[in-house]
């Protein structure tokens, strides 16, 4: 105690006040790593999985954090504990979600899937008043004119989409840039243009899925396909570009063009395997078909 009261007032202060610094800059770092952290946020469907009374747009802000969130827009992106575009979404009750999602994995690999039993619907149309007000920046009339998910990112990152049903979209799954991407276990249903589109040197691998009736929507934005309304141009699956890509178990039928489509110019690039093709226009189109 001597010793410390030997020490110059403006020392102690000095050193109280480094102290204090030091312990801010600390917990500044660590929150900046906790929002970078490879963590897993859960999206509660129609349903009030946490039971605090709030769904939907609510849930997103709600306090304390809790990794609880009413919107797949909102757990993608960094505010409130959200994955940051680094981490798994995992949607834990059934329901319909009216939101255009961009995927980048800007900061690590991505993982969107609904939980074993959950059905979870990414759906372009949602006619009650009450849920459609959940996602007030996309009407259905504007959403059926866009691209359900789009997967932009590095060829260092890696996202999955799992146990998923999209429907009623411009195109179902649009895969660009680099992207290596996982499809496994979806469903998509009467998108209009492609039911999953890859370009440019992305790569993905799809399994367990099926794609249906892609050409094929009635809604706000007119009827396909009619003389007026043509799909552009109504493909299954297409592959593109410098893309490769592999499909596995799944089903494609009902497409107003081709079901299954390699337009990469070298057939090695995108094979198939117990792949059923089924009342597509053409069923199959450049694709390496492996026994």
């Amino acid at each position: 105690m001597k010793q410390h009261r030997n020490i110059p007032l403006s020392i102690r202060l000095f050193l109280t006040a480094l102290l204090a610094f030091a312990v801010v800059g600390w917990a500044h770092l660590w929150d900046q790593a906790s929002v970078m952290a490879n963590h897993t946020v859960f999206v509660e469907g129609e349903e009030d999985f946490d039971g605090d009374g709030r769904v939907g747009l609510e849930e997103d802000t709600d306090a304390p954090v809790d990794g609880v969130f009413g919107t797949l827009t909102a757990a993608l992106a960094a505010a409130n504990g959200g994955a940051n575009q680094n981490g798994r979404v995992t949607i834990v009750t059934s329901g319909r979600f009216r939101e255009s999602l961009l995927v980048t994995a800007a900061n690590g690999n991505v993982v969107i899937e609904a939980a074993p039993g959950v059905d979870a619907i990414i759906e372009a149309v949602i006619p009650d008043a009450g849920r459609s007000s959940q996602f007030p920046n996309t009407t259905n009339a504007t959403a059926q004119a866009l691209p359900a998910i789009v997967v932009n990112g590095a060829a260092n990152r890696v996202v999955v989409l799992r146990n998923l049903t999209i429907r009623n979209w411009l195109t179902g799954i649009q895969v660009n840039g680099a992207s290596r991407v996982t499809i496994d276990n979806c469903r998509l249903d009467s998108n209009v243009n492609f039911g999953v589109d890859v370009t440019d040197s992305a790569r993905v691998n799809i399994s367990n899925s099926q794609v249906n009736g892609t050409g094929f929507r009635s809604g706000a934005t007119g009827s396909f396909p009619t003389a007026t309304n043509i799909p552009l141009p109504g493909t299954g699956v297409s592959f593109r570009g410098a893309s490769r890509g592999a499909v596995y178990m799944s089903t494609i039928t009902s497409s107003f063009a081709i079901g299954l489509a390699n337009f990469t110019g070298a057939t090695n690039n995108v094979t198939a395997q117990s792949v059923n093709l089924f009342d597509n226009a053409v069923d199959v189109e450049g694709v390496r078909i492996v026994q």
